[in-house]
């Protein structure tokens, strides 16, 4: 419990100083919402942060969603939200519920829920440690993640996706079942890559014909096609996202490994983003590696099948825009990072969450600018 409120702190922590030093106190800087960013008349009224000279990022649109998450100015296409972003509610929708759908409460509420899921992945990496022998300050290995970098950073839903995981990890053995169905539905209403696990979970009961828990698993994927009708009916095109898997192994991977982004900095900043980029791309390989060794071992395990699942939802992942770098491609696979960690962890010790710290290390040039104004705020 220590380990996952201290989580929690330190997360607090990060986002008041760079909203202090970096944003001039406002905190919808996080969002990072960009000069044509959708608006609506209670965002307009917030006078929100805007990031000059971007086109924002997803928080921008979560953002809305939290403001908005019934729909009831007009269809997604009004607000220039792609429909299939409005499947991934859970976020949005807690944060909405939290504040009782008043519109001054939205914005601390969505916070709030971050910082509960830092909480909650926390919370469960300790209890996992627990359980296979460690100490629980090993849960604070989740704040190191991809997901929970990012999602600090920008206000995205990946951590919730990323803690959901861990307690999947935790109950699946034991259950509750009750706990396993919330944890499932919740997961595929975060985002769409978490009915990965609901399919994992499934597949894997089903060939232990253990009904009650393929019935289980079928259940949480019924909020999910539940909201997505509920989109697709007030949308004007589908909720589907855009083609980002392919039919051949690794094409996505390789490409990425063949091509290298030039980004505008100065040279010796360009060459550590580049290293780090393969170096982040190198952990993901290994992580492929160590689900492959799995797989020829034989291991089925409701944790290990989960870890299949993602691990083959990566080797067929080509989306240029999912591989475009690490701050892409390291929170859409924070899942598969993850549960690789925890499934080898009372095998190899803290190797096991190299990968996913290596990943997330990478992440963190990206904010070196932010930290150098909390640092020069400080000294003030």
């Amino acid at each position: 419990m220590w380990v996952g409120i201290a989580a929690a702190a330190v997360l607090f922590c990060w986002m008041f100083l760079t909203v202090r030093y970096n944003y001039g106190g406002q905190w919808t800087g996080l969002f990072f919402i960009g000069p044509t960013a959708p608006e609506l008349p209670a965002i307009i009224s917030e006078h929100p942060y805007i990031w000059q000279g971007t086109h924002g990022y997803d928080g921008q649109t979560f953002h809305v969603m939290a403001h908005d998450p019934w729909m009831r100015h007009g269809p997604p296409e009004n607000l220039e939200i792609a429909p299939f972003r409005y499947v991934r509610i859970l976020v949005p929708m807690l944060a909405w519920l939290l504040a009782f759908g008043r519109d001054p409460w939205v914005d601390p509420a969505y916070y709030c829920v971050i910082l509960a899921f830092a909480f909650l992945g926390a919370y469960w990496t300790a209890r996992w440690a627990m359980r296979v022998g460690f100490r629980p300050a090993w849960g604070l290995v989740f704040l190191a993640t991809p997901a929970a970098i990012t999602s600090a950073d920008r206000m995205l839903c990946d951590i919730v996706l990323a803690a959901l995981c861990v307690g999947f990890a935790v109950y699946a053995d034991a259950g509750p079942r009750w706990k396993i169905f919330l944890v499932l539905a919740s997961a595929a209403l975060t985002r769409e890559t978490g009915m990965i696990l609901v399919v994992g979970y499934g597949f894997y009961s089903l060939t232990r014909r253990r009904w009650a828990d393929v019935a289980c698993a079928a259940a949480a994927a019924i909020p999910f096609l539940g909201w997505e009708w509920y989109v697709w009916a007030h949308s004007l095109g589908s909720t589907r996202t855009f083609p980002v898997v392919g039919w051949i192994p690794f094409e996505g991977y390789a490409a990425r490994l063949l091509y290298v982004f030039d980004y505008p900095l100065p040279p010796v900043w360009r060459m550590v983003a580049i290293v780090a980029d393969y170096v982040a791309l190198a952990a993901v390989g290994a992580v492929l590696a160590m689900a492959a060794r799995l797989a020829l071992r034989r291991e089925w395990t409701p944790q290990t099948a989960a870890v299949y699942a993602f691990a083959l939802a990566t080797v067929f992942l080509r989306g240029e825009g999912e591989w475009f770098d690490a701050y892409s491609f390291g929170r859409l696979l924070t899942p598969l990072l993850l549960l690789a960690g925890i499934v080898y962890l009372p095998r190899i010790g803290w190797l096991a969450f190299a990968p996913v710290v290596l990943v997330g290390g990478r992440i963190t040039v990206w904010l070196f600018r932010q930290i150098g104004g909390i640092w020069h705020g400080l000294l003030r």
